[in-house]
């Protein structure tokens, strides 16, 4: 019995109630602790509930009060959410669980302000615009067009012209109903389960079972096309607002509309409009990179060199790894190369983050490298600020599961952190990271690091040149 006695009173005390009475489960915020500003930073976790275990996005699909609450800082901020909708996209027990239609809602937008949702797939495709649901919001459909296509990211922004209100929360929230009964991915399903079958009894009996793995592959193409199919007719549909009828909106004209957005330049509103539909997250990341370097981080760069008798500002190269240090090579004057070096150091996460959203190499890496290099760079800032940089990732190892090389209090902290939710990732990172590190070597992290020239008047990284004007 769940109770208590006072005064000879029992007052009973059910969890799941009380779960219910404060929300948990139903309402998470955003993660602050992270960046999700960019494609490649999506915020994964945002909350925990009464008992500890995290929340993200994720969570609150098929729970009718749930919502994310999330804000955005100004009116270049963009906020992106992954979720994964693998649990409704197979055949399970639970028949309110899967084949469901799912819609996401942006709403609660702050008033005098409108903002935009725009959802893509796990490979980066634009494949919904989020449009006026009648209630004040912007609703977006997650497509039914393969079973396999199972991760999703949302992203929130300002429209073009809109303010943006960073005291007050917009939300974030899922609508799902029972998908038709013969919808594609039911089609697939049972394409797939003859051969899926056959395939395990031939597996299991020790078979040759080439023509079921053929098979399987062949439905696998089959609607991988299809998918590839409905999102170019989606695409085609969405520029229709934007174009002359009959006019045909060409890769060309796509690689134009990123370089003049990567070069700062001012887009029309239907350029805008283009390039949201026809660029993936990565490339309209890209390019936003390359025009904030360009506005902002490079020219307050110079600005500071420039206040701190830097004259004229000389040529060199700069490294920064994964431990956020800026590193300076050819700068012969010590006092100058240790100046240099303290202003970028000032300047590093936010290079560290334009490097990885301009570099095209990035994007090739897989899943889990991209995890282990963001979590690398998220523990290395944690352990400057809660180690005053005496422990580095690199003092770190673990032993039957316990990390070694803290001093007390963090030793307790990240072996025992109990329900603390913040040092139950970060422990889950490290744990994550020693053991890619014993598994794949350590060449990742010690070999990144995200690299500059600057010739005096300009600074340059992964093709992209930023003029300095004195």
């Amino acid at each position: 019995m769940n109770g208590v006695s006072l005064s000879n009173k029992v007052i009973h005390w059910n969890p799941k109630d009380f779960a219910v009475s404060q929300n948990f489960n139903k309402v998470i915020r955003e993660n602050e602790k992270v960046s999700n500003d960019y494609y490649w930073k999506s915020n994964r976790s945002e909350g925990v509930d009464c008992f500890g275990r995290a929340l993200d996005l994720t969570t609150l699909i098929n729970k009718p009060d749930g919502y994310l609450q999330g804000s955005l800082s100004d009116v270049d901020d963009a906020d992106y959410y992954q979720f994964n909708i693998a649990e409704y996209r197979i055949l399970g027990t639970v028949s309110d669980k899967h084949n469901l239609d799912i819609t996401v809602t942006l709403d609660h937008i702050p008033g005098g302000c409108d903002y935009d949702l725009v959802l893509y797939d796990g490979d980066g495709n634009q494949v919904g615009i989020g449009r006026d649901n009648g209630n004040g919001g912007k609703s977006v459909i997650v497509p039914n067009w393969n079973l396999e296509n199972r991760e999703y990211t949302v992203k929130v922004l300002a429209k073009d012209g809109s303010p943006v209100n960073a005291e007050e929360y917009y939300h974030l929230s899922f609508q799902t109903q029972k998908a038709a009964g013969d919808n594609v991915l039911r089609q697939q399903a049972k394409e797939m389960q003859e051969y899926a079958g056959a395939l395990r009894r031939k597996l299991h009996d020790g078979q040759d079972a080439a023509e079921e793995k053929q098979a399987l592959q062949q439905i696998r193409e089959k609607y991988g096309a299809y998918y590839t199919q409905q999102m170019d007719e989606l695409h085609k549909t969405q520029a229709a607002e934007y174009l002359p009828e009959g006019e045909v909106f060409d890769e060309s004209r796509k690689a134009e509309l990123l370089s003049k957005m990567a070069a700062g330049g001012e887009l029309t509103e239907q350029e805008k409009g283009l390039a949201n539909i026809f660029a993936s997250a990565q490339e309209i990341d890209s390019a936003t990179a390359s025009a904030k370097l360009q506005a902002d981080i490079g020219e307050e760069i110079f600005r500071q060199m420039g206040q701190s008798g830097i004259s004229p500002i000389p040529s060199f190269e700069v490294s920064i790894g994964i431990d956020g240090k800026a590193e300076v090579k050819g700068i012969e004057d010590a006092a100058v190369k240790e100046k240099v070096e303290d202003i970028l150091n000032g300047f590093s996460g936010e290079l560290m983050d334009t490097y990885i959203s301009i570099n095209a190499g990035m994007q090739g890496m897989n899943k889990q490298e991209q995890y282990i290099l963001k979590a690398a760079m998220g523990i290395e800032a944690f352990l400057q600020k809660a180690t005053g940089g005496k422990v580095a990732l690199s003092d770190i190892t673990v032993e039957n599961g316990r990390i070694k090389g803290l001093d007390v209090p963090l030793d307790r902290l990240l072996n025992d952190p109990g329900q603390n939710q913040t040092y139950l990732d970060y422990r889950a990172d490290i744990l994550a990271i020693k053991n890619y590190e014993s598994m794949e070597g350590n060449g990742l992290l010690e070999a990144f690091s995200a690299k500059y020239v600057v010739d005096g008047k300009t600074i340059r990284t992964a093709g992209v040149i930023l003029r300095h004007h004195p």
